[in-house]
């Protein structure tokens, strides 16, 4: 049985918090979440992603990062504190705490692990929202540490999904040459797992011509490391990756047949054998997701809040969300987003918007009411 979603008692939950956690904050700490990215950033189907380290040390062949501004040098620790990050979050007009709330995924643009103490003490402050909490990582994480993860997890009743990247077990001095070995990664699902958490293996990115081809091989060794499931994922491609991988003498052929332009936008490289990807992992008694998003509510128990189930790349997983008996009651839901500004009809599955009062709205529609919304182009373009 999935978690029930209450729209109207999220945002008493959010009103709440946001009043215990501006208590313990001075007027300079108020200062800094307020003009943090953090309080402003959009949801996206993962979502909100959640910054815990600036630039990445590990400079894999395949990482977009330096096309987002970001350096492989130089990492250093966020500058906001936990209880700053914590606070910047429920300014944030997208972003709705507790278990059925917002989903936060950690590791979008670094390694979040690389401060080791500095990424606990953040972790703490994120699970006392109650937020579902993912996190995605090729760093070492050895059993004293991933007991502490554990016991932050219990210690405040909030879910927290690690994501443990492994795309390649013969290439990694290629394809990723400064993150640990794939081996200490294996290792680290194991750990996670004895700690009594439920890794789940990152198979992403999946690039056409260069990985495929071992995907079976890191399948078997991710289960037998203790991986409940896999989350599968393709590749985004600019030029600069493409001329990365040249570098490291990887053959990109494959990608340049199946991208018709590459330049400095990220574009989807297609990947039909992920349908083939999905059966093999199903195959091998483990739970395969197309999107990250479902595996993080798989670790919630909460149906998903992308609605997925609905719209989307549901692999019909064993939380089986299900419309209409997992989602919210309409009335309720209306009521709640009428609070937060928003005028909406829901309409069996959809929910029809008649005013898009800031950017961003469609996720937070999808969140609070675990249905799909309906935005006039007109609407967008007044906004």
């Amino acid at each position: 049985m999935l978690f029930r979603v209450d729209p109207l008692e999220l945002i008493d939950l959010k009103l709440k918090l946001l009043s215990e956690i501006g208590n313990l904050l001075n007027s300079s700490e108020k200062e800094r979440a307020i003009k943090d990215q953090h309080s402003k950033r959009l949801v996206r189907w993962c979502g909100l992603t959640i910054h815990f380290t600036i630039n990445c040390p590990f400079k894999c062949s395949y990482c977009y990062i330096e096309d987002m501004g970001f350096k492989f040098s130089d990492p250093k620790p966020y500058p906001l504190s936990g209880k700053e990050l914590v606070y910047s979050l429920l300014l944030n007009p997208n972003f709705l705490p507790g278990r059925t709330g917002t989903l936060l995924a950690i590791g979008a643009v670094s390694e979040p692990f690389i401060f080791l103490n500095n990424a606990l003490d953040k972790l703490d402050w994120l699970a006392r929202l109650g937020n579902p909490i993912q996190f995605s990582t090729k760093q070492y994480i050895s059993a004293s540490y991933a007991t502490k993860i554990r016991e932050i997890s219990e210690k405040y009743n909030t879910p927290i999904s690690p994501l443990i990247t492994i795309i390649t077990l013969e290439n990694a001095d290629l394809l990723e040459p400064n993150a640990p070995d794939p081996e200490r990664r294996l290792d680290t699902i194991k750990n996670l797992r004895d700690a009594g958490l439920f890794p789940i293996l990152f198979l992403r990115p999946l690039i056409p011509g260069v990985n495929l081809h071992e995907v079976e091989r890191i399948l078997i060794e991710a289960r037998k490391a203790g991986a409940i499931g896999v989350v599968v994922g393709s590749f985004r491609v600019t030029g600069k990756i493409i001329e990365r991988l040249r570098e490291h003498e990887i053959n990109v052929s494959e990608i340049e047949k199946r991208v018709k332009r590459i330049d400095n936008v990220q574009r989807p490289v297609p990947l039909p054998e992920k349908k083939i990807i999905i059966e093999k992992i199903k195959n091998l008694g483990m739970i395969p997701w197309a999107s990250a998003c479902c595996a993080n509510s798989w670790t919630a128990k909460v149906p998903c809040p992308s609605a997925c189930f609905i719209q989307g790349p549901c692999t019909k997983c064993p939380n089986n969300c299900n419309y209409p008996r997992d989602v919210p009651n309409a009335n309720r839901v209306e009521l709640a987003l009428l609070r937060l500004g928003i005028k909406a009809r829901v309409k069996g599955k959809k929910v029809v918007l008649e005013n898009y009062p800031f950017k961003g709205v469609e996720m937070l529609v999808r969140n609070i009411s675990r249905r799909i919304p309906i935005v006039k182009k007109s609407l967008r373009r007044r906004k």
